[in-house]
């Protein structure tokens, strides 16, 4: 478990809203709910933290491809079932480790004012 004292607490307030703002803007867009979305980013960040920086600057383009197979937590499924992303990984076939995609340039550039969607 993460040691509550070191956490700052106004810093994850920014990233909360912002998280939740990428996850209801991708909700609407795609047609699903916001807060299922907002818990597979969650689920996707704990296992790849360092996409959280990408993700919140440059929203989920930043992602790999299929990034809902990559998370830490267990889905409900349309079967009722309960599901680990790593049995849907073999399932569908998907690698072990997700695959990157990114612009170049967002990698190698200085974070500028504009950048936040």
């Amino acid at each position: 478990m993460t040691d509550v004292s070191t956490i700052d607490f106004a810093a994850a307030v920014a990233v909360i809203k912002r998280l939740a703002d990428v996850s209801e803007a991708l909700g609407h867009a795609a047609g699903v709910s916001g807060t299922q979305t907002a818990g597979s980013f969650v689920s996707y960040l704990a296992e790849y933290p360092e996409d959280i920086e990408p993700l919140l600057r440059f929203g989920m383009s930043e992602l790999p491809e299929d990034w809902i197979h990559y998370g830490r937590l267990t889905w409900m499924g349309a079967d009722g079932k309960l599901h680990h992303p790593a049995v849907v990984r073999l399932i569908v076939g998907a690698p072990e480790k997700p695959v990157h995609r990114r612009t170049p340039l967002r990698t190698i550039l200085p974070p500028q004012s504009g950048d936040l969607l």
